[in-house]
């Protein structure tokens, strides 16, 4: 996220590019440029994190399917995501840049990015006095997923980035059946 940082890599605005079409499902459309360009700035970022914080698959596989991490690096791994999107930066969330990142996918005036509004302000309140810096995103990372289930990543968005990420570069004696797990 960021403006190619800022702009490409924020989850929010790649998840939510994904609209939710009633009984027919999630509907992904890459031929979008700005889907696509959300998504390989997200998943460049999400392998730099991998390293990072010497994140599993297992914990790319929970951030990318909007669920809890069970491990301090999925806990990393989600603070090293919104970290370097600069939607957290030294402990404080910049809701505006996540709102505005969000509306340059959906629009300002989108359903999307007023829910986006409210829900976020929302969040601050479940990390009020938090220090911890893992705790602290992965809280806020958690809160904004379970209010905004709606606009949840496909599954094979998440398996299409878990299998992208170098966990060889971490794990080189994993076998190559369990780097996508």
């Amino acid at each position: 996220m960021y403006l190619l940082r800022a702009i490409a890599l924020c989850v929010f605005p790649l998840a939510m590019a994904f609209h939710n079409h009633g009984s027919s499902g999630t509907l992904v459309d890459f031929s979008d440029p700005k889907v696509q360009g959300h998504l390989d700035a997200l998943v460049r970022l999400a392998q730099s994190c991998v390293i990072k914080v010497r994140a599993t698959p297992k914990d790319v596989r929970a951030y990318f399917t909007n669920s809890a991490p069970v491990t301090r690096s999925g806990q990393c791994f989600a603070a090293c995501m919104l970290e370097q999107s600069d939607i957290i930066n030294h402990g404080k969330v910049n809701r505006e840049l996540l709102i505005h990142q969000a509306s340059l996918v959906n629009g300002k005036n989108s359903r999307v990015v007023r829910k986006l509004n409210s829900i976020s302000r929302l969040c601050l309140d479940s990390i009020e006095g938090m220090s911890d810096r893992c705790q602290l995103a992965s809280t806020y990372n958690d809160c904004l997923n379970e209010n905004m289930l709606e606009f949840a990543f496909p599954l094979d968005i998440a398996e299409e980035a878990v299998r992208k990420m170098p966990f060889h570069l971490i794990q080189p004696n994993l076998p190559q059946e369990m780097r996508t797990y």
